[in-house]
């Protein structure tokens, strides 16, 4: 079983990219083929019947049997008026449950909807958090498996008290699901890291105020008398040029990169008291476009002014990567006020500049290495978000697949600042996630073979190089110019590197979908009889995640009961009802023309307008429709009404 999680940003625009990118049309002609990681080539078939372009390209995935999708952004109403953009509530093959923002300050934005192969769910629940304000937010939806539910959500972003809120009501909602004897999967956008190798090198963190208690610890260490035989000094910091800490027997070492913090730390606090933000316009080359920007200034100690940071569209962006006193939020549980960051923790990006511009002192690259590799640098231990997760992995005993199973793979990342180009150098972060039960980690596929890295097979799978070759398709997806045009076209063998062989890791979609990539599951084939063949249940719950079933298509009040009830049976096992109604409706029978009991009723639906009461006895007052006179005046009425003869050429 092929699970898939995706954060489109945007459901509309990346439909359209993969409606003009992979219809059948545009790929029956060809075959297409990709290298797996064993670098032999495979083929991807292509099917011959006319599916719609969305499958297809699921299909090209593996046949993926179910895919989790966040930020849709498509309004409610137009999936309850069927106004939805390519239809795509109901593709072939699959049923799908939704969870749209009613919420006025989310209206339009968030959204998640969950795509299943039919028989594959039990129900559906749009609400599970069981609380209005969260699940009006359109961020969670829960679908029931059988022997296990999965969770897709899009968990709000920074660190503010809506977000913990939501996070710990899902911590409850998959703990209820585990008293009812339910297996666990979450997967989505958690917009959250779990381990120092889910973000950038240099955006690690470390803690300054930890750093110099070190060192005054090491300075007061007593065992350097004076007169030592070996260093003949008085107790002092030893400086080391290797970046790891030396275990030396007599005396007390630091790396130098530290030493250089503990004796300029103080200067540099008293020139950041001077920041502030300067505006600044920057012109587009092209258009010769003004925009005002802000960046943060300090005035040095001789005068002179340092620039820090880079160009930002409000003042407080510019100074709030400078800013390190102490952040905290008040918990609503708890009515407390909750620490979310200690004073002076700070990236190791901006300790560098800081001790560049401030202090004079340059560190190279591979100093600063060092710094993002050692124990000092890591996430910011004191992030609710962070905790949160800990507890998830520690207390519910879920685990992070991904990470499970390439502990050591670099530079996989899932997002990047699309307006920056970062994914072109590869600066991102993991957010988005794929978390089972510890119970269930036994159906994982660990044989699907490793991590993709672009077009070609590399000797480091797990090392930064071939994630930058993943994530950039070895160089075909090029960074689009900061003076506009958007992102550029691409060759169609940089858009097929997405595809390869089903697995658990990360799907490398092209950057003109979204700024995020997919994410992949594979359980395995046994997985299967954890769900078994379900039917899909029509409680309250489940009718309300499929708003689109609440709009009846024109032809199904056309079609004569018997057809009606066929095709409805039909509809709740397979999501490609619409297609099972109109086929049924097609081969309605002539209705017979009852004047006289048209008259005593009352239309009711369209169906009963054009075609009166098919399929009923004729009243003793009604002349019997058997003659050819009768039939040939009941075809002249029938042939004045064109809406009705529209339908009946179908």
């Amino acid at each position: 079983m092929l699970i898939v999680s995706w954060n489109v940003a945007g459901l509309k625009p990346a439909l359209q990219r993969i409606h003009e990118d992979y219809s059948v049309s545009s790929t029956a002609s060809n075959a297409t083929t990709f290298e797996n990681n064993a670098n032999q080539s495979s083929t991807i078939k292509q099917g011959t019947s006319p599916i719609c372009p969305f499958t297809n390209y699921l299909q090209l995935h593996g046949n993926v049997d179910i895919v989790c999708l966040q930020e849709h952004k498509i309004p409610l109403s137009q999936l309850s008026s069927r106004a939805e953009p390519h239809r795509c509530s109901t593709i072939d093959g699959y049923e799908s449950f939704w969870s749209c923002a009613i919420d006025p300050k989310s209206r339009g934005f968030n959204g998640v909807v969950t795509y299943a192969k039919a028989g594959m769910v039990q129900s559906a629940d749009s609400s599970p958090l069981k609380d209005a304000e969260l699940d009006s937010q359109g961020r969670c939806i829960m679908t029931d498996h059988g022997g296990f539910v999965l969770f897709n959500v899009y968990v709000p972003n920074g660190i503010h008290p809506n977000k913990m809120k939501f996070l710990h009501a899902l911590q409850n909602a998959m703990r209820e699901q585990r008293t009812n004897g339910k297996h666990v999967v979450l997967v989505g956008d958690m917009n959250l890291k779990i381990d120092k190798k889910d973000i950038y090198w240099k955006h690690r963190v470390v803690n300054v105020d930890e750093l110099l208690l070190l060192s005054e610890e090491l300075q007061q260490q007593t065992h350097h008398e004076e007169g030592c035989q070996q260093c003949n000094k008085k107790a002092e910091i030893v400086t080391t040029e290797n970046s790891d800490d030396s275990n030396n027997s007599s005396c007390a070492t630091l790396p130098k990169w530290k030493t250089d913090v503990h004796n300029h730390w103080d200067k540099i606090t008293t020139v950041l008291e001077t920041i502030e933000a300067v505006p600044c316009q920057t012109t587009n080359p092209n258009t010769k476009q003004t925009f005002n920007r802000w960046r943060a200034r300090v005035k040095l100690a001789d005068g002179k002014y340092a620039i820090l940071g880079t160009y930002e569209e409000s003042a407080e962006d510019a100074l709030f990567h400078y800013t390190f006193s102490e952040l905290s939020y008040e918990d609503s549980s708890t009515n407390t006020q909750t620490i979310c960051r200690k004073k002076n923790v700070l990236s190791v990006e901006v300790l560098t500049e800081l001790m560049s511009k401030i202090a004079n002192v340059s560190w190279d690259l591979k100093t600063q290495r060092a710094i993002a590799n050692s124990k000092e640098a890591n996430l910011n231990p004191d992030s609710p978000p962070y905790r949160w997760a800990k507890a998830l992995l520690e207390e519910d005993k879920m685990v992070d697949v991904f990470r499970h199973m390439y502990p050591e793979a670099e530079g996989r990342f899932t997002c990047w600042h699309q307006q920056k180009n970062r994914r072109y150098v590869n600066e991102g972060g993991r957010i988005d996630f794929t978390l089972v039960d510890s119970a269930l980690l036994g159906h994982v596929d660990t044989s699907s073979g490793s991590l993709r890295c672009g077009t070609k097979a590399h000797n480091d799978p797990y090392g930064e190089e071939a994630a930058l070759m993943a994530c950039t398709s070895n160089g075909m997806f090029q960074a689009p110019s900061f003076s506009g045009g958007g992102i550029a076209q691409v060759s169609k063998r940089a858009l097929d590197s997405q595809f390869g062989p089903p697995h658990t890791g990360m799907i490398y979609t092209p950057p003109s979908y979204s700024d995020h990539i997919a994410i992949s599951l594979l359980m395995k084939e046994s997985f299967k009889n954890v769900v078994g063949q379900l039917s899909l249940q029509s409680n309250a719950s489940t009718r309300k995640s499929q708003p689109h079933k609440k709009q009846k298509s024109m032809m199904s009040f056309l079609c004569a009961p018997g057809a009606t009830k066929k095709s409805a049976s039909t509809t709740s096992s397979s999501s490609a009802s619409a297609s099972s109604t109109t086929a049924a409706a097609g081969q309605k029978r002539r209705p017979q023309q009852q004047e006289e009991e048209s008259k005593n009723s009352k239309p009711n639906n369209l169906k009963s307008y054009f075609a009166g009461p098919v399929g009923k006895k004729s009243s003793s007052n009604t002349k019997p429709a058997s003659s050819k006179s009768n039939a040939s005046q009941d075809n002249k009425k029938q042939k004045k009404n064109s809406l009705y003869n529209h339908f009946s050429k179908k």
